[in-house]
């Protein structure tokens, strides 16, 4: 197929936050003295911020959002780099696309995004960060790859968004650009592929046939 523009996202799609966002949550469920929950539960919060991941694991818990946030934050800085890692794969898959420009599109804000990016030694193969708190609106908002597109030069035709959740398909769609569903992420119920994304792939490495 090949595409001179690869963005992806980064939890789920890069790198596997399962586990650390799951140990932050807790802890801050802990500190209102309220129940754990398990990976699977947290993971299915992922997607559209921390704010949304924190009022979700309250549910209707009558505690304040904005400070439960703030201890949410304070867990998640000193345990976002106890176990995440890339998935198997992704260092094979970045030699492979050395040529292309390629960059991170999430909605993690940029300051995690760029700290797991730099201890894992995978900001050097990106052009392009951008993060949930970049811009006003995030994902699905096709706000961030229109500004990706406009500091690269490429043209929407030669681009591709690629990402594990309904978001990354959404922006993908709202820019006007092609996507991948990535089924290895966190997305497990199969209602990302009820919006036809362009590609499908089942690891890191199907992705070269597709962006080369």
């Amino acid at each position: 197929m090949g595409f001179e523009l690869c963005i992806f996202d980064l939890d789920g799609t890069l790198v596997d936050t399962r586990a650390d966002i799951t140990a932050a949550a807790n802890d801050m469920l802990a500190h209102y003295k309220l129940g754990a929950k398990s990976v699977d539960e947290v993971t299915g919060y992922v997607g559209d911020g921390i704010s949304r991941l924190v009022e979700r694991c309250l549910k209707d818990s009558g505690i304040e959002l904005k400070r439960a946030v703030l201890i949410f934050l304070t867990a998640y800085k000193s345990r976002h780099l106890e176990t995440t890692k890339p998935y198997p794969g992704v260092d094979e898959l970045l030699k492979h696309l050395k040529d292309k420009y390629k960059a991170v599109l999430t909605n993690k804000s940029r300051t995690f995004s760029k700290s797991i990016m730099d201890a894992l030694k995978l900001s050097a193969h990106f052009s392009i960060i951008v993060g949930g708190d970049t811009f006003k609106d995030r994902k699905p908002s096709p706000d961030g790859i229109e500004h990706i597109i406009k500091q690269s030069g490429i043209e929407k035709a030669k681009t591709v968004m690629i990402g594990d959740g309904k978001n990354d398909i959404l922006t993908a769609t709202n820019a006007g650009v092609a996507s991948v569903f990535v089924t290895y992420g966190f997305s497990k119920d199969g209602s990302v592929v009820e919006l036809n994304p362009d590609f499908v792939v089942d690891k890191p490495l199907d992705l070269v046939d597709i962006c080369l």
